[in-house]
């Protein structure tokens, strides 16, 4: 099972506790606020504040502004309006879109679609599942042509897409923090969830799980090893779906996998290509997803080693003269040793001897310090994300030193701030402990995203250890609006 996992978890926001039956029932409100990630308040008191709309809540308000907004309709303006054809079917509309939506909140009315390469379950909004679907038949199509795979009878992969994050891990069946993961045996199954704080990493999630799937279609009764399997999906992770041109992409600059490598080569630390060849099948070796990435990079985009590569892969898959061991597990899958590794990997690539080897290497490792070249914000912002939360094991000090490096670029990525906080209070990053400069931290995250939930919960949390008993509790009932679903939040207020 392929997982790619967070340290902190990540709490899903449910603004609607209606049921659909109460909804029908009851008379439509236009007081609504419909947002772009694909959220939708209402029974709410909303007003305009210039071009943001601010929400009462009973326990405090939130000004959401215009870029988070879809649509907005208050009760007030509809009445003055009431007579208009046009505010009539703009309501008629938002009605049955709020409908649409609400009925997906339960996984059990799931949507069900069927595409040429796959069967998709999604509660996902529609305006957004739309786009994921797209880019995942484009994908299989790129995919399919470059590597000449076809699916075989009985192994077209189910993609269940989930609209929030808690509705992944309950139906799902994995531990909190787990991104995505894709279930490499009958019938197989691709579990992933739309995170609206970061939609790109859900496109990046989806990319690099699918293609372990596409790698498995190479032989369906073999298992890829770690190296080159996880390279060669941040490979095909960094691509890109152009929803209005139809284009796609392939093996773009995976920015934050790239800042981790610099980081690396700043400190003196030259990963050898001997190493990461031994522990090809070695399932923490972390450096597969950072500096795997970069070598397989590197060979795609070299006319003398693209093929050279693809055949080592198709090679593991398919020699005939591959040492696997027995079939084993569900499906009676055979794998390879690290050792059976570095030989195809030497015959494929026609490099004789140890000198040779040590030549590519050298060759890569320029490619790394001179033609792999990005200090983007989004490359700092991805890496540190990627490193607070998916690496293992944990690595405080680097996550700590990319978020910071993110804040001093003018990162407007609420998580950078929230993530940052986390290891501030615990002085997991190397300084002394400093819940102020956390509170500090929380605030601005909530400046950019007013809608967190569990932003403004540990931010009352962080209230209430530094003595601020009720204004903390008030943030914590605030959350608890925000998110009713959430039964850690119940179980963080029971004693407050």
């Amino acid at each position: 099972m392929n997982l790619r996992s967070l340290a902190r978890p990540v709490l899903p926001l449910t603004i609607l506790p209606l049921a659909v039956a109460a909804f029908a029932a009851a008379p439509f409100r236009a007081d609504t606020l419909c947002l772009k990630d694909g959220r939708i308040i209402e029974g709410k008191p909303l007003t305009r504040e210039g071009e943001s709309i601010r929400i009462k809540f009973e326990n405090g308000e939130v000004v959401v502004p215009k870029e988070m907004v879809l649509d907005v309709l208050i009760d007030s303006e509809a009445a003055d309006a009431a007579k208009g054809a046009a505010i009539a079917k703009r309501i008629a509309e938002r009605k049955a879109y709020i409908e649409q939506v609400k009925l997906l909140g339960e996984w059990r009315n799931r949507k069900k679609e069927s595409t040429a390469h796959f069967d998709f379950e999604s509660t996902v909004p529609p305006h957004i599942f739309t786009g994921y679907r797209d880019l995942m038949e484009a994908y299989f199509t790129d995919f399919a042509k470059k590597w000449k795979v076809s699916i075989p009878k009985g192994s077209k992969l189910t993609v269940c897409f989930y609209g929030r994050e808690d509705e992944f891990h309950q139906v799902g069946g994995v531990s909190r923090g787990v991104l995505g993961y894709f279930k490499p045996w009958t019938p197989y199954e691709l579990n992933i969830y739309y995170d609206r704080s970061d939609p790109a990493l859900s496109e990046d999630v989806m990319f690099h799980e699918a293609n372990h799937y596409l790698q498995k279609l190479l032989n369906v009764s073999f298992d890829m090893p770690h190296f080159p399997g996880e390279s060669l999906a941040e490979y095909y992770g960094a691509s890109h779906w152009d929803a209005k041109t139809k284009k796609l992409s392939i093996g773009l600059i995976q920015e934050g996998r790239l800042a981790e490598v610099q980081n690396d080569v700043a400190g003196g630390n030259m990963f050898p290509l001997e190493k990461m060849l031994n522990g090809a099948t070695d399932r923490s070796m972390y450096e597969h997803y950072t500096w795997g990435w970069s070598f397989v990079h590197f060979l795609m985009n070299r006319d003398k080693y693209a093929a050279k590569f693809q055949r080592f892969v198709s090679t593991l898959a398919n020699g005939k003269d591959v040492k696997r061991g027995p079939p084993s597990g569900n499906d009676n899958v055979s794998g390879v040793e690290s050792e059976e590794v570095v030989r195809v990997f030497m015959k494929c690539l026609e490099l004789k001897d140890k000198a040779a080897l040590a030549a590519l290497e050298k060759e890569w490792h320029a490619y790394v310090k001179n033609d792999l070249k990005t200090d983007s914000l989004r490359g700092v912002e991805m890496a540190g994300l990627q490193v607070a939360m998916g690496s293992f094991p944990a690595r405080p000090l680097r996550a700590t030193k990319l978020l910071k490096a993110a804040v001093e670029k003018g990162s407007r990525n609420p998580q950078i701030y929230a993530r940052l906080a986390d290891l501030v209070e615990s002085g997991e990053g190397g300084d002394k402990a400093d819940p102020k400069a956390a509170i500090d931290l929380l605030k601005k995250s909530i400046d950019l995203d007013p809608l967190a939930a569990d932003t403004y919960a540990d931010l009352g949390r962080l209230y209430q250890r530094e003595g601020k008993k009720e204004e903390g509790k008030k943030l914590l009932l605030l959350a608890r609006e925000l998110d009713p679903d959430n039964p850690w939040l119940e179980w963080t207020l029971r004693d407050r």
